[in-house]
């Protein structure tokens, strides 16, 4: 029931929107009603306030649930829009992970082919150890352009020579001349590329050791083997 006065505490405990209806008077709070009647009924005017404050509460509760239906209308449309984000995300990394095995994969296949290349003309040229210590050369001279393998220079740029040229290359190279076949000495050393039969390992000097292995690294390693016994 709504009373004409009411104290402060009252006041406080009253809604924004019914807290307009007062007016402070001294101590007290009382409806502010111009040309309430004092002393008389007025049973009729609180009815009518009473219902003014009912359609005030039916608009509010009206305004907030048409507030709360929009947050959730944006919280749904949010959802689904991270929803599709993740899903974008999600396949966005699948095709990326797919790529980068494809990549490997063909990497893989031309590294093959390569490797494949080099043994071949290796084995054209020397045998055995040999070879396989060429070919690791070889391997390094090769490149795989529009799926075949083409011939580089030393810097690794493309070239037009052919792989028989490239054997030719390392054939006539005095590095590779104690490694490639028909140019070792038949006395089981390997062949100067200075003419005569080259020093076994073990009967050179320090020095001389030392100029193997920066004129020649291939035969140092080889020769380091033999040594071993391997």
């Amino acid at each position: 029931m709504i009373k004409y006065q009411i104290t402060s505490e009252e006041f406080a405990q009253l809604e924004e929107s019914q807290q307009g209806f007062y007016t402070q008077n001294g101590d007290v709070y009382q409806l502010a009603v111009e040309g309430l009647p004092q002393g008389e009924d007025v049973t009729g005017l609180k009815t009518q306030v009473e219902a003014l404050l009912s359609e005030k509460k039916a608009e509010q509760a009206k305004r907030r649930q048409a507030e709360q239906e929009k947050a959730r209308e944006e919280s749904e449309r949010l959802a689904a829009e991270g929803n599709y984000k993740q899903l974008f995300e999600s396949s966005q990394q699948q095709s990326a992970d797919w790529e980068q095995r494809y990549k490997d994969l063909e990497q893989k296949i031309e590294q093959g082919s390569i490797s494949q290349a080099a043994i071949k003309a290796a084995t054209d040229i020397a045998d055995g150890a040999n070879a396989e210590i060429i070919a690791e050369f070889i391997t390094r001279r090769l490149k795989m352009v529009d799926g075949q393998v083409k011939v580089t220079d030393a810097s690794g740029n493309l070239t037009v020579s052919t792989i028989e040229q490239l054997k030719e290359e390392f054939k006539n190279d005095s590095r590779w001349s104690s490694l490639v076949r028909g140019s070792q000495s038949s006395g089981g050393g390997a062949a100067n590329p200075r003419g005569g039969a080259a020093k076994e390992f073990k009967d050179m000097s320090e020095s001389e050791r030392k100029a193997l292995l920066q004129t020649n690294p291939a035969e140092f390693e080889r020769q380091v083997k033999l040594q071993r016994g391997q």
